[in-house]
């Protein structure tokens, strides 16, 4: 048989389940990301009242995202990259769970907005390390 008459099956990688898994948990960790970056932005409007306030939002997560990016292939190019995924998942669900706790009602009936945002300002950069 001649290779230039085999056909590619396009969908031939969605039929692996490992992979199909990959693709949908990917989804869901970037809709979860895109999500949470959106009511942060919007938690911080609330606190502040200030426009640029959010934009400061925008800088704490590009400064550390930039000048690590050279690092960061380094280490990605090292590492084992399951592992490294793992931890790195695991690392934005404790990010995500500490503002889920700053947003309960207990810790912040406690504490002024100010110290809140600026509790958020220290969290976000941690998420892009």
């Amino acid at each position: 048989m001649n290779p230039d008459s085999q056909r590619h099956d396009a969908f031939a990688a969605v039929r692996i389940n490992e992979f199909r898994n990959l693709m949908f948990g990917r989804f869901l960790f970037i809709m979860g990301l895109r999500m949470m970056g959106t009511l942060v932005g919007w938690w911080i409007y609330e606190l502040t009242n200030a426009p640029f306030a959010i934009g400061i939002i925008g800088l704490s997560e590009v400064i550390p995202a930039v000048s690590l990016a050279l690092y960061a292939g380094h280490v990605i190019d090292i590492s084992e990259k399951r592992k490294l995924l793992l931890k790195g998942a695991g690392f934005y669900s404790v990010c995500a769970l500490l503002l889920f706790s700053l947003s309960s009602k207990t810790i912040s009936s406690q504490l002024a907005n100010h110290y809140v945002a600026l509790i958020i300002y220290i969290i976000i950069p941690l998420l892009y390390i």
